[in-house]
């Protein structure tokens, strides 16, 4: 059933540019990083931390305007109609939310290699690890996973408009806890974890102290976090009875 409701969502999203965005997005976002870093006198750590930093505080963002998409489609087919009359209405929900999870995955893997392959490759850009890139990627997609659920039921309750306005607002919080007012309290937050989980495993990597004892303070947090938010997920999900949304 899961797969039938998959399937029709691809279907639904052959007309919109999301499919689309996940692919030009990843190209143009590692392209225009290996090319400053051609000419950047930053050091490698400096120059891999600065990519992760900011892929991870702009996808939240992201996330708000793909999830207001598929609200959209839903609104715009009969006002939520073809969910509502639906005899399998959570499975449904979840298709949405795991279709947009996949795409996530795919882009971020995807600018992780094309950044990883390029930095490794291009002229005057020292070798790194690829496998590296993708593990931070992996880990950033994990620590989205809170962020598409919840964006998700914002969209459906109160609109796109929230949603974009929401996923604008995390994007700036997540660029603040990466500055010293975020030391202590980044990992209550759950929107800064896109960029300030990666950013603390790859100081992890490169031997920085204190890195370690972050992460293990913050894994149980997203763990519990994330658990509870897939509960309640569920839970408004088979519970929504549709609303009337206004921009």
């Amino acid at each position: 059933m899961l797969r039938r409701h998959l399937h029709a969502d691809i279907l639904k999203m052959k007309g919109t540019p999301v499919i689309l965005a996940h692919i030009l997005i990843p190209i143009i976002t590692s392209g225009l990083f290996l090319l400053y870093y051609s000419f950047s006198v930053w050091s490698d750590t400096t120059k891999i931390i600065a990519f992760y930093q900011a892929v991870g505080v702009g996808f939240p963002v992201l996330i708000g305007i793909f999830c207001a998409n598929a609200a959209a489609q839903e609104k715009n087919a009969g006002g939520f109609q073809n969910l509502l009359a639906s005899p399998h209405k959570v499975t449904a929900f979840w298709s949405k939310v795991l279709l947009l999870l996949l795409l996530g995955m795919f882009s971020v893997l995807f600018t992780a290699g094309l950044f990883g392959y390029g930095f490794c490759r291009a002229p005057g850009l020292s070798n790194i690890s690829i496998g590296l890139c993708i593990t931070a990627a992996l880990i950033m997609w994990c620590s989205s996973i809170p962020l598409y659920l919840w964006q998700m039921i914002l969209t459906f309750q109160f609109g796109e408009g929230v949603s974009v306005c929401a996923g604008i607002v995390s994007s700036l919080v997540s660029a603040l806890m990466l500055t010293g007012l975020g030391k202590f309290i980044w990992k209550f937050t759950v929107v800064s974890w896109t960029a300030r989980i990666p950013y603390t495993c790859l100081k992890l990597a490169f031997g920085e102290a204190g890195a370690y004892n972050e992460l293990q303070a913050v894994f149980p947090l997203y763990a519990v976090f994330t658990v509870i938010s897939m509960l309640y997920y569920f839970l408004w999900a088979f519970c929504f009875e549709g609303c009337k949304l206004s921009e």
